[in-house]
């Protein structure tokens, strides 16, 4: 008869099971709809899901132009919103009518909770690097973070475009919100470029958006 599998071993029963859990939970953010095109009257509004796979291949993409590691950012946009599996998508930010009765800061908590226990019940050298990527990024000292962190805001911009056009909707408000928050050159330059799009289709007049910095 074979070997028992040795503990820890990816065939391990136990580990398998673990395995299969995590993944049931990821599967989740594939019904999480993004709250803020939901509250917005959006058609067929995105999922967590949506948004994160377009931010790793922006990371994938990108992440060698702006000067930093671009496996690890597909990494950290893979797992920034893992916790709204359990916790949803929740609103801090834009118009009061469209945020939840909730703190910035008790957001994070709860996020911080889900997320370490996702992470507990994975184990592993896995769980551990999934919740390391997270505290980096909720920091946001590094490089890296810092790319993501201007990818997560330029990638609702971007789509916010994108509903704007393809709906016929105004969403001055996710452009409002983010007007003058990118501190990355590249990203400073792609949301320039999305605003001065928007502007000549004339849905850009009152969102404060940035003039397109001049480029020799």
């Amino acid at each position: 008869p074979p070997a028992p599998a040795a503990p820890g071993d990816a065939t391990d029963p136990g580990r398998i099971g673990k395995i299969l859990d995590f993944m049931r939970t990821v599967g989740k953010l594939k019904e999480v709809k993004r709250t803020g095109w939901v509250r917005s009257g959006v058609s067929g509004a995105e999922s967590v899901a949506d948004h994160m796979y377009r931010m790793a291949m922006m990371g994938f993409a990108l992440g060698k132009a702006d000067g930093v590691d671009s496996a690890k950012c597909v990494k950290m946009a893979l797992v920034h919103d893992l916790a709204e599996s359990l916790i949803g998508d929740l609103v801090t930010e834009g118009e009061s009518h469209r945020q939840d009765k909730i703190t910035r800061e008790e957001k994070i908590r709860l996020e911080r909770e889900a997320l370490h226990g996702i992470c507990a019940r994975l184990g592993g050298e896995a769980g551990e690097e999934i919740r390391s990527l997270w505290e980096e990024f909720e920091t946001g000292d590094t490089a890296e973070a810092r790319h993501l962190r201007d990818l997560d805001k330029f990638e609702m911009v971007l789509q916010a475009a994108e509903y704007e056009e393809a709906q016929s909707m105004g969403l001055p408000d996710f452009f409002r919100t983010t007007a003058g928050k990118f501190n990355t050159p590249v990203f400073k330059a792609l949301d320039a470029e999305v605003r001065q799009r928007r502007e000549k289709r004339g849905s850009g007049e009152t969102d404060g958006g940035a003039k397109r910095p001049r480029t020799e």
